[in-house]
């Protein structure tokens, strides 16, 4: 299985992170994979954003989970980086199935907020994407709600380092992928879940070199902010 190019919040690097215009941008790039956040908002809508807070992308002080998703329309989302980003939107997740659902992509939709795991599920299911999809988190609860839930969806649990210990805990709960920190991973961890046939997916890659190190360590993708210079690494 050759390597997944996920295109970390669509191609941050260059453009508004989750947005459209990224993740479509992304996949221009050579992304094969689209990585994203989900939040909800006040009034229950399934949006994505990595912070619960406005304030880094776009200055406001409020939370997603303050405003309802009518008042979140009202916020632009693209301005904060840069004046030509002027006008994007936040994405509804239903939104973002529905333009990149059942295109052949892996979609690692990372749950950010404990309690919307039903409802993702509902979402992923009513849009017939469950087989392009894997839900992450760093919430392990989240996972194991994920998992009472639906005893096949695609889950992988985002953590800083492979441990067998983890790894025990990832086989009982038939969690398929493991999501460590690039900078902690070495060789031996890399066959240990190989032993046990958990797929490896990195992150933190925060520049070539990292990219480079994640390629000879062999896993089953990475997020990047730059897809395209990962798609040129993998196509050399």
């Amino acid at each position: 299985m050759s390597m997944i190019n996920y295109a970390h919040r669509g191609a941050s690097a260059y453009y508004p992170e989750n947005t459209l215009r990224a993740f479509y941008a992304g996949l221009e790039m050579g992304a094969d994979g689209i990585e994203t956040d989900i939040q909800r908002t006040k009034d229950g809508v399934l949006v994505l954003s990595h912070d619960d807070s406005l304030e880094r992308t776009t200055g406001r002080k409020e939370c997603i989970s303050d405003l309802t998703y009518d008042e979140l329309l009202d916020v632009d989302f693209g301005l904060r980086m840069s004046e030509k980003f002027k006008g994007e939107r936040i994405v509804r997740l239903d939104t973002f199935l529905t333009h990149f659902g059942r295109r052949g992509l892996t979609l690692a939709l990372e749950i950010k907020r404990s309690g919307i795991e039903a409802d993702c599920l509902q979402c992923v299911n009513s849009l017939r994407c469950r087989n392009d999809v894997i839900f992450t988190s760093f919430m392990w609860e989240s996972l194991v709600a994920l998992r009472k839930l639906d005893v096949d969806i695609r889950a992988g649990f985002l953590t800083r380092e492979i441990t067998e210990e983890v790894l025990d805990s990832l086989t009982k709960k038939h969690i398929q992928q493991i999501c460590p920190l690039i900078s902690k991973v070495r060789p031996e961890d890399m066959a240990l879940a190989a032993q046990r046939g958990i797929s490896v997916r990195f992150w933190g890659i925060k520049d070539v070199d990292l990219m480079r190190r994640a390629i000879e360590l062999g896993g089953d993708g990475m997020t990047v902010n730059f897809p395209d210079k990962l798609a040129s690494a993998l196509n050399a």
